[in-house]
C-alpha cells in the first residue's frame, strides 16, 4: 500500500490544528460520544460526503441514569447525493431530526434540520472541498402542570393547586435558524481524509420561557477531522477529533477506533464482516470506551462513559450509555474504497 508524502503533510497538518485549539471542558448542550455516529450534527457539507449512494445514520444516548431521571437525547439523519457530475462533482441533501427529553418527559426539545451541499472535486479522484447550507428549527416544551415551585410548599407538602407566582412564564418557545459548513476531502483507495468547519444557528435567535427578548441562544461553531486507514489484509483504523466552541465555551472529543475482518481473508465489500475496538475521550470530563460491529452496509456500535471530570457530581449518577446505528446504500456498480470500511464518513 502506497502512501504519498503529501497525503502525511495533510493528516499531520489537521491534527496540529486541532490540537493546538482551546482543551478546557465547560459542556453547554447535547455531546455525543460517539460523534462520528452523528454526522449532520457536525457540519451540514457531510451532507453526501460519504463513499455511499446514501446513508442512514442513528445516535441514541442515555445520560445519568440511575436514580433520577435520565436525560435522553435521539437523532436519526438520512443523506446523500442528489446528483453526481460527470467530474466527480455532486450536490448533496440531508436531513436531521434531533429529539431531547428530561424530567420524565416534562422537558421535551426538537430540533429539525435540513441541509444542501455542493461538492467541486479537484482532481479525477474526486477529491475536493465541499460546501453547504442549511436550516434548523427548534421547538421547546415544559409541562409546567408537572413542575412544583417554591410558592406551593405548605407544610403538607407541595400543592400545585397553588399559583406559581411566575406570570410571565410560558411552556413553549421556538426558534428558525441558519447553518453553514466548510469541508476538504482526500480520499485514496486505502486511507482518506476529512477537515471540516461549520456554523450552527450563527443567526442568534431568541429562546425563553419567560418571553425575554434579551434571551438569545448562542451560536455554535465546529472544528472536525477524520482519518481512515488501512493497516494491513484484515485491520484497519480511524481517528477522530471534534472541537466545539459556544459562547466562550468549549468541548474537545478524540476518538479512535480499530476494525479486524474475520471470517475470510482480505476486504471483500459483499461478504465483509468486521468487529470493532475503541476509545474516545471527551477532554477532563468523560473516558468512553467504544464496542462495534459491521456487516455488508450495516453498522452498529455501543458505549459506556467513565467519568473523568475532577467535579464532583454530588448524588448525581454519572452513567451514559450511547446506541449507534447505520445503513449505507450502495451502487451496484460501485466498488467501496478499503479505507472507508471503517467510518460512517
Amino acid at each position: 500500500m502506497k502512501k504519498s508524502i503529501q497525503y502525511t503533510r495533510f493528516i499531520c497538518i489537521g491534527f496540529a490544528l486541532l490540537a493546538s485549539l482551546p482543551a478546557h471542558l465547560l459542556a453547554q448542550e447535547p455531546n455525543f460520544s460517539q460523534f462520528i455516529a452523528s454526522p449532520l450534527s457536525i457540519n451540514p457539507a457531510l451532507a453526501g460526503s460519504s463513499d455511499a449512494d446514501w446513508r442512514a445514520v442513528s445516535n441514541i444516548r442515555r445520560q445519568w441514569i440511575g436514580n433520577i431521571s435520565p436525560y435522553s437525547t435521539q437523532t436519526i439523519s438520512f443523506d446523500g447525493k442528489l446528483k453526481t457530475l460527470q467530474d466527480q462533482s455532486y450536490f448533496g441533501l440531508g436531513g436531521m431530526v434531533l429529539a431531547e427529553k428530561a424530567m420524565d418527559g416534562l422537558y421535551k426539545s426538537n430540533f429539525v434540520n435540513l441541509n444542501a451541499s455542493y461538492h467541486q472535486a479537484l482532481d479525477d479522484n474526486g477529491n475536493g472541498i465541499s460546501v453547504a447550507l442549511g436550516v434548523v428549527n427548534n421547538s421547546t416544551r415544559v409541562d409546567l402542570g408537572g413542575l412544583t415551585f417554591d410558592q406551593q410548599l405548605s407544610s403538607s407538602g407541595f400543592n400545585q393547586a397553588l399559583p406559581i407566582a411566575e406570570m410571565n412564564l410560558g411552556n413553549s418557545t421556538s426558534f428558525t435558524s441558519a447553518t453553514a459548513g466548510l469541508l476538504y476531502t482526500y480520499d485514496a483507495e486505502f486511507s482518506f481524509l476529512n477537515l471540516g468547519i461549520s456554523g450552527y444557528r450563527f443567526i442568534k435567535t431568541k429562546r425563553s420561557l419567560l418571553n425575554d427578548p434579551t434571551k438569545k441562544i448562542a451560536p455554535r461553531y465546529t472544528a472536525h477531522a477524520d482519518f481512515g486507514t488501512a493497516i494491513n489484509e484484515t485491520i484497519s483504523a480511524n481517528f477522530s477529533a471534534l472541537h466545539l466552541i459556544q459562547d466562550g465555551m468549549s468541548v474537545t472529543s478524540l476518538g479512535a477506533i480499530m476494525g479486524i475482518q474475520h471470517g475470510q481473508s482480505g476486504f471483500e465489500e459483499n461478504k465483509m464482516r468486521m468487529v470493532n475496538f475503541g476509545l474516545y475521550y471527551r477532554v477532563n470530563d468523560a473516558i468512553t470506551p467504544y464496542v462495534g460491529y459491521a456487516f455488508n452496509g450495516f453498522q452498529f456500535g455501543l458505549s459506556y462513559d467513565v467519568s473523568a471530570s475532577p467535579s464532583k457530581t454530588g448524588s448525581v449518577n454519572y452513567k451514559s450509555v450511547e446506541l449507534s446505528f447505520m445503513y449505507k446504500k450502495y451502487l451496484p456498480a460501485y466498488r467501496r474504497k478499503i479505507g472507508r470500511y471503517n467510518s460512517p464518513y
